[in-house]
């Protein structure tokens, strides 16, 4: 998906704070993108990777918290966005945007490009993003909610691959049935590992690492309907 972005991400991770630097000094998607030698793609990968972290990494907490990177969030917007993706309809950059505000831990505005997404009929990744935001407000009902909007995403089955070893070697066969029934993702799951998930506990660091993977395929998602170019 994307262009190959879930392996992007855990890419080499000097990249990423290069391309946050830069981006959060002001400078635009496409002037960073040739300074770093990057395509579209790459330079998402790597913005994502500074809120994800790399491969072992358990990603942004399981509530929302105060940004580390403040300085990025204006390199965030969609109208900023629209540099890397001019031909892409808004309701697709507005996913986008969602996406990487979220990953960043700019709650407010990545429910507002969510919910401005969906108003504009994009159906591919804005009510996924959503109803994270909200599973991370935290706020279950609501993002059980938004799950049902969800419906079956694409990425259920290569998500539901990808969080089997993690779930076959936290030792809960149980919780691995409700997690990937027969194979393929269950979201309303995770809303419930991880409203159950007491704080330090193991139930906790699989939650995270479960989030962080749901994260990286829900982002290939996101650049894939972008339309961009394969680097």
């Amino acid at each position: 998906m994307g262009g190959g972005i879930e392996a992007k991400i855990e890419g080499e991770p000097g990249e990423a704070a290069r391309a946050g630097h830069r981006l959060g000094s002001g400078e635009g998607w496409k002037s960073v993108a040739k300074g770093l030698g990057l395509g579209p793609v790459d330079l998402i990968a790597a913005v994502a990777r500074i809120g994800l972290g790399g491969e072992g990494s358990e990603g942004p907490g399981l509530v929302q918290s105060p940004p580390d990177h403040p300085q990025l969030k204006r390199a965030l917007t969609e109208e900023a966005l629209a540099a890397m993706a001019p031909d892409a309809p808004r309701a697709a950059r507005l996913a986008l945007a969602a996406g990487l505000f979220q990953i960043l831990d700019f709650w407010d505005p990545s429910h507002t490009a969510a919910q401005e997404a969906d108003d504009l009929g994009e159906r591919a990744t804005s009510a996924y993003w959503h109803m994270i935001a909200h599973r991370r407000e935290p706020d279950a009902g609501n993002a059980l909610y938004w799950a049902r909007r969800v419906g079956r995403h694409p990425i259920f089955g290569a998500l539901g691959e990808a969080a089997r070893p993690l779930l076959e070697a936290h030792g809960d066969p149980g919780l691995t049935d409700r997690l990937i029934p027969g194979g393929p993702w269950s979201p309303a799951a995770l809303i419930d590992l991880v409203t159950r998930a007491k704080a330090g506990s193991p139930d906790e660091a699989l939650a995270r690492r479960l989030q962080r993977l749901e994260m990286v395929h829900l982002l290939g998602a996101t650049v894939e309907a972008l339309g961009l170019p394969a680097d």
